[in-house]
C-alpha cells in the first residue's frame, strides 16, 4: 500500500522504451527526483522500459497504465480540433483506466509531460484535479498550432515550458498561466573521477596527442535536423589550413542514409583520418572531456539545447545555431557571440576558427562556461524555480480541498470538448467536469455524439451531483426522483473522506450521547452493570457487603 505523508503528486510520462530514455523521460525522472524529497510522487509509465527501472531504482513508486498519445499536437492540422473532441469516444477503455486510476490514488496534483500528452490531463480535468502540464519541445507553428496551444490551456493550471521558446505558442495573454521551469543536473550524475585522467585516456584511443585540437559534435540520434552536415562542412574548411585539429562525431545513426552520406563528404575530401566516429554512450564524461570545444549545429527549434548545457557544464566552450532554446542556453550564460544563424556554414567555421587559433579564447571561455552555466541552471537555481512553480500552484491545491464544488458548467453546447460522459453499474449517464457529475439523459448524450465511459461505482459515488442540465432549445428536464437525496449523500461522502474524519465522528458521537436526557443516570447504570460482569466481580460484592455488616453500629454485639 502506497504511504501518505504529504502532498500526492502523480506524474505521467508519454513515453516509456525498453531500449533507451528519451531527454523528456529525463526531465520528468530529475522532476520526480526532487519532489519525492517533500512530496508524495507516483510516477505513471505507459509501459515497462528503461524509465520505470530507473524510477524505481532511485525509490519511486511507479505505476503502469496503457495510454496512447496525440502525435497531432506536436504538429497540428486542420482536422486537430474535431480529434481532440472525440478522444473519449476513440478511446473510453484507455480514459476509464486512467480515472480509475486517479480515483484511486487521489492525487493533489497531475504533472503530465509533453504536449502529445493529452488523456492523464483530461482525465484529470473531469475530476477537478489541478493539472501542471510540462513542455519539452517547440511545437511546429503551422495555421492550426493555436488550436493545440489552446487546448492545453483549458485543461491545465499552469504550463511550464523547459524554454521561452516551447512557450512561445501560447503567447503572451496567457502568461499568468505559464511559467519556464529549465532543466538542471545533479553534480554526481557527471561522472566520478579526475576529468583529466579521463581526458587522456579517451583521447590516446583515438590517437589523438595533447598538441592537437579536437572539436565535437555529440547527438543522441543523428537524423538530418540535427545538422551534421553542416558540422562537416564547417570543418573541412578548416581542414586545409589546420592539419593539428581533429574531428569527433558520436551518435545513434538513427537515419542511417544521411548518416552514410555524411561519412562519405568526409572519405571524398580526402581529410576522413581527421574524423573520428563513436556511438553515443549514456556516459557521456569521456566523451565531452576528449573535447577541446563543442558545436551544436541544430536545424530544428531545438526545445532547450540539452548538449550545449552539457558541454558547458564540463567546461568546454560551445559553439551553436541560433535556434529555439539554444538561443538562450547561450545568451544566458554570456555565450552571444558564439551563436551562429542557423544553416549558416562560413560563419560556423569562422567562430570554430576563432577558437583554434586561440589556445587562452578557449581556456577562458571554458572556465566562465563552468561558472556561468552554474549559476543559471544549476541545482539550486532549479530548486528555487520549482519552488516558485509549487507556490503558483499552491492556491489551486488549496481551493481543491476547501471547496470541493467548482462552478457549474453551461448549458450543454457551451461546454468546451472532449466531454467525458459515464456511467457506473447502474443505468443513468453522467457528464463528469471538474470533479462534479451532471446528469444527462440518453438523447442529450446521442445529440453530443460523445462515447460513454465505464468507471467504478465507487468513483462515480465519490462526486458530488451538480445541475441537470440541457440544450437551450430544450425544456430543462424535471429535477430527478432522490436527486436532493442523492446530493446530501454525497456531501457526506465528501466530509467523510477529509483527514481527521473519522476521528471527528467518534467525538461527535459522545458529546451527542452525553447531551440525551438521562444520559448521566444511564452511564452510572453503564458503569455498574460493567463491574458486575468484571471477572471475581462477584465474589468482590459478597466481601463489601461481609465488610459493610461488620462495619455496622452494634454488629460485633449482636455477633456475640
Amino acid at each position: 500500500m502506497y504511504p501518505m505523508n504529504g502532498r500526492r503528486i502523480m506524474l505521467f510520462s508519454h513515453l516509456c522504451s525498453r531500449q533507451h530514455i528519451t531527454g523528456a523521460e529525463k526531465l520528468l525522472l530529475f522532476m520526480a527526483r526532487e519532489l519525492k524529497e517533500r512530496h508524495d510522487c507516483i510516477l505513471v509509465v505507459p509501459g515497462e522500459g528503461v524509465l520505470s527501472r530507473q524510477a524505481r531504482a532511485a525509490g519511486i513508486y511507479t505505476l503502469v497504465v496503457p495510454f496512447p498519445l496525440v502525435w497531432e499536437m506536436y504538429t497540428p492540422h486542420a482536422g486537430l480540433a474535431g480529434q481532440l473532441d472525440g478522444l473519449p469516444a476513440r478511446e473510453p477503455g484507455a480514459l476509464a483506466k486512467l480515472l480509475r486510476v486517479l480515483g484511486q490514488y487521489r492525487p493533489d496534483l497531475v504533472i503530465s509531460n509533453t504536449c502529445v500528452n493529452v488523456l492523464p490531463p483530461v482525465a484529470a480535468k473531469a475530476l477537478g484535479i489541478p493539472v501542471l502540464w510540462m513542455i519539452a519541445e517547440k511545437m511546429t507553428d503551422t495555421a492550426f498550432t493555436p488550436v493545440s496551444a489552446e487546448f492545453i490551456h483549458r485543461h491545465a493550471d499552469l504550463v511550464a515550458g523547459i524554454s521561452e521558446a516551447t512557450l512561445a505558442p501560447f503567447g503572451v495573454r496567457e502568461a499568468e498561466s505559464q511559467i519556464v521551469m529549465y532543466p538542471s543536473w545533479h553534480e554526481e550524475t557527471m561522472g566520478g573521477g579526475d576529468w583529466s585522467v579521463l581526458r587522456e585516456r579517451r583521447r590516446a584511443g583515438f590517437g589523438i596527442d595533447s598538441g592537437e585540437v579536437l572539436a565535437g559534435y555529440i547527438a543522441s540520434d543523428i537524423y538530418p535536423l540535427k545538422g551534421l552536415d553542416h558540422f562537416i562542412g564547417a570543418a573541412l574548411e578548416l581542414c586545409p589550413a589546420y592539419p593539428h585539429v581533429r574531428y569527433l562525431i558520436a551518435g545513434k545513426p538513427t537515419d542511417a542514409g544521411f548518416y552514410r552520406h555524411c561519412r562519405d563528404l568526409t572519405v571524398r575530401s580526402g581529410y576522413g583520418g581527421r574524423f573520428h566516429w563513436t556511438a553515443f554512450k549514456k556516459e557521456v564524461a569521456s566523451l565531452y572531456t576528449a573535447m577541446d570545444f563543442v558545436v551544436v549545429p541544430s536545424l530544428t527549434e531545438e526545445g532547450f539545447g540539452m548538449t550545449a548545457l552539457e558541454g558547458m557544464m564540463f567546461g568546454k566552450p560551445v559553439i551553436a545555431f541560433d535556434s529555439g532554446g539554444l538561443r538562450e542556453v547561450l545568451g544566458h550564460t554570456g555565450n552571444a557571440r558564439f551563436l551562429v544563424p542557423k544553416g549558416d556554414t562560413r560563419t560556423l567555421a569562422a567562430r570554430m576558427r576563432e577558437l583554434v587559433e586561440d589556445p587562452l579564447l578557449r581556456m577562458q571561455t571554458g572556465v566562465l562556461n563552468l561558472s556561468a552555466v552554474r549559476s543559471v541552471f544549476g541545482i539550486e537555481a532549479y530548486r528555487s524555480r520549482q519552488e516558485h512553480l509549487l507556490a503558483r500552484l499552491e492556491n489551486k491545491l488549496a481551493a481543491r480541498q476547501n471547496n470541493p464544488q467548482p462552478q457549474v458548467p453551461p448549458v450543454l453546447d457551451g461546454v468546451p470538448g472532449p466531454l467525458v460522459i459515464v456511467r457506473g453499474r447502474r443505468p443513468g449517464l453522467y457528464l463528469l467536469r471538474d470533479g462534479i457529475r451532471h446528469p444527462v439523459t440518453g438523447a442529450q448524450r446521442q445529440r453530443l455524439g460523445a462515447g460513454v465511459v465505464k468507471v467504478p461505482k465507487a468513483l462515480l459515488d465519490s462526486r458530488p451531483v451538480g445541475t441537470v442540465l440541457s440544450f437551450p432549445d430544450e425544456a430543462a428536464p424535471p429535477p430527478r426522483p432522490g436527486a436532493k437525496l442523492a446530493r446530501r449523500k454525497s456531501v457526506r461522502a465528501a466530509r467523510k473522506r477529509r483527514p481527521g474524519a473519522k476521528l471527528a465522528r467518534r467525538k461527535s458521537v459522545r458529546a451527542a450521547r452525553k447531551r440525551r436526557p438521562g444520559a448521566k443516570l444511564a452511564r452510572r447504570k453503564s458503569v455498574r452493570t460493567a463491574r458486575k460482569r468484571r471477572p471475581g466481580a462477584k465474589l468482590a460484592r459478597r466481601k463489601s457487603v461481609r465488610t459493610a455488616r461488620k462495619r455496622r453500629p452494634g454488629a460485633k454485639q449482636a455477633r456475640r
